[in-house]
């Protein structure tokens, strides 16, 4: 059976709500790969289109919060600018980077798979094993901006304490 196509505005801003799942049993994320990941969310929220609201990095899932821009909002001197600060100042720019770099970095499947992808090549590589570390494709929601995102970004920063990790949300740091 194939899977339904997921649901994305690509006409206007948007905040999305995106979790992730390990395939892996058990909590294999420890400080060290949970600080990694951060790293990458970071290294990558600097290249895309896209605001991290808030995010939350538990040991066996992800949860990131994000705003995505569409595309007529990346201009051409922004992408020219952001693919010299990822490739280095010397890289040669085509028209056709910059329509391919502006789709790319103002997708929300393109963002995640980026961060999934170089987490799991770093984790492979650390752990000296091969296959999938990520379960299913991602889920990802449409938030509504306003008393739902408010929620939302509570119920994400609550996660640790859900889960008896820590009793304030502030001394969780992943």
């Amino acid at each position: 059976m194939s899977r339904l196509p997921r649901f994305l505005r690509k006409d206007r801003t948007t905040v999305y709500h995106v979790v992730s799942r390990t395939a892996l049993d058990g909590l294999p994320m420890k400080a060290e790969e949970k600080d990694y990941l951060l790293e990458l969310i970071r290294k990558f929220s600097k290249v895309f289109f896209v605001d991290i609201l808030g995010f939350c990095i538990m040991g066996n899932h992800l949860h990131l919060v994000c705003r995505v821009y569409p595309e007529e909002e990346a201009s051409e001197e922004e992408v020219k600018r952001r693919i010299r600060e990822f490739y280095g100042q010397d890289r040669y720019i085509s028209a056709r980077d910059i329509d391919y770099y502006r789709k790319r970095w103002t997708s929300l499947s393109e963002l995640v798979k980026d961060i999934k992808q170089s987490f799991s090549k770093y984790y492979n590589r650390k752990h000296n094993r091969k296959g999938f570390f990520w379960g299913e494709r991602f889920k990802s929601v449409i938030v509504q901006e306003g008393h739902t995102l408010v929620n939302l970004l509570a119920y994400v920063d609550l996660n640790p304490i859900r889960a008896g990790i820590v009793k304030r949300p502030e001394d969780y740091r992943w």
